[in-house]
């Protein structure tokens, strides 16, 4: 009996030698991986460091375009709105008459077809109703 238990510790302690054996590769192997993590991790740092980075500089450069945008778009309006205006104060020379008879003007696609006369207070009005009713001051 002896024999049978100094055979199961034997083949026991291979066991564990060869476990042993088996860890101190694993061990050996993350360590390598670790320093290889190490590196790879410092790497991302600076690349999320250096985006971090650039991602400041274009939301400064959107906020200044954004800005700039504005200011046109104001500019555009007020200017949008004179020319409204003008267009509705608009009264066109009347016909060239040549001896009593009017003569057909030469027409293009700004000049108005029909005279405005007396209507053109009327259409300066309903210009700005339809402008405040758009919530546009004039």
């Amino acid at each position: 009996m002896e024999i049978i238990i100094d055979i199961v510790i034997a083949i026991a302690a291979f066991v564990a030698a060869a476990y042993c054996l088996v860890l101190s590769r694993r061990l050996r192997a993350l360590a390598r991986l670790d320093g290889d993590l190490g590196r790879a991790i410092a790497i991302l740092s600076q690349q999320v460091d250096g985006l971090s980075s650039a991602l400041a500089r274009a939301q400064t450069s959107t906020k200044a375009s954004e800005q700039a945008l504005a200011e046109k778009i104001a500019e555009a309006e007020t200017t949008a709105r004179r020319l409204e205006l003008l267009m509705a104060a608009y009264r066109p020379p009347p016909p060239e008459t040549t001896s009593g008879l009017t003569s057909p003007r030469e027409t293009d696609e700004f000049t108005p077809s029909i005279r405005q006369g007396s209507r053109a207070p009327e259409r300066t009005r309903r210009v700005l109703r339809h402008r405040e009713s758009h919530g546009v001051a004039p």
